[in-house]
């Protein structure tokens, strides 16, 4: 009898062994999938709650420019800087657009020059060019048949002005170029013919002739431009979680903040922050009062 009593213990204890482990199989798999969920569910509200800080920021950048108390330390030619408060990191920046080339009141050399930037050859440069305008210009009432359009244009001309940077990667020799870049270097909205080379970021600089542009304002930096786009990066440090946000902005009179967002900027790949950026103040990138707002923020 105790040799039965041993036996059906014995097959108690492997009975209950294999029962815990077909339930640690089937559980630590769903306890393991949650967990990551959960991670991934915290990341993304840590990306969304730093998305909401850096579109702050742009406002914050935005009524700055407007209302002429921007800092002298802020860049206005697409250069980036950044600041850091506690634990997160911010980069900033700002594009001032009379530094760009406006795709409905620049000539077909200064677009050219414009296209150069991109590799483009100066032949292949000008050609593209003189499509642009052919696809912006009104048409001529007095030709008969068909408008000219260039092949390498889209299929129809527009006939009218563009309302988009976009628009250009209806031109197949521009259709591969990632609409950042475009954004880069055109504008859509500036209505100035030619560009304040000071103003232009530095990939167009090395290729805009001024001499062969219209009239440029003798002081650039007497009254501040009109049109803007800023683009803020707000980081946890050593995360890898970030949020972005830019967007066009214009001066408004008829805005209670002094501006208006024209468009949104296209996403941005978050890599990590260049070493090269430069770091300075949250002050001299945001004003003193949300320096102190960011610190104790973070």
């Amino acid at each position: 009898m105790v040799f039965d009593r041993d036996n059906d213990a014995g097959f108690a204890l492997v009975a209950v062994l294999v029962f815990m482990l077909i339930v640690s199989a089937i559980v630590v798999p769903f306890a393991m999938t949650a967990r990551s969920q959960l991670m991934i569910a915290s990341n993304e509200t840590e990306q969304q709650r730093l998305a909401m800080v850096a579109d702050g920021l742009v406002n914050v950048v935005a009524s700055e420019l407007f209302d002429g108390s921007a800092t002298s330390k802020l860049p206005q030619n697409a250069q980036p800087a950044r600041c850091h408060a506690g634990h997160f990191s911010f980069e900033l920046s700002v594009q001032d657009h009379r530094g760009l080339i406006d795709l409905n009141a620049a000539n077909d050399q200064l677009l050219a020059q414009g296209l150069a930037s991109f590799g483009f050859d100066p032949r292949m440069a000008g050609e593209i060019a003189k499509a642009i305008v052919t696809f912006r210009s009104p048409p001529n009432p007095f030709a008969g048949g068909t408008q000219p359009r260039s092949s390498l244009g889209p299929s129809r001309n527009k006939f009218a002005a563009f309302e988009s940077v976009s628009e250009l990667q209806e031109f197949s020799a521009l259709a591969s170029i990632p609409l950042r870049d475009l954004y880069a270097v055109f504008t859509v909205d500036l209505k100035q013919g030619a560009i304040v080379s000071a103003k232009a970021p530095n990939r167009l600089r090395g290729f805009v002739n001024t001499a062969s542009q219209a009239e440029q304002p003798a002081d650039p930096d007497k009254n501040g431009g009109s049109l803007y786009t800023i683009e803020v990066t707000a980081r946890r440090d050593g995360s890898g979680i970030a949020g972005h946000a830019g967007f066009v902005v214009e001066r408004s009179a008829l805005a209670a903040t002094g501006f208006v967002r024209l468009s949104r900027m296209p996403a941005a790949e978050i890599d990590s922050p260049a070493a090269s950026v430069p770091a300075i103040g949250c002050d001299g990138l945001f004003g003193t009062a949300v320096a102190q707002i960011l610190a104790r923020w973070s």
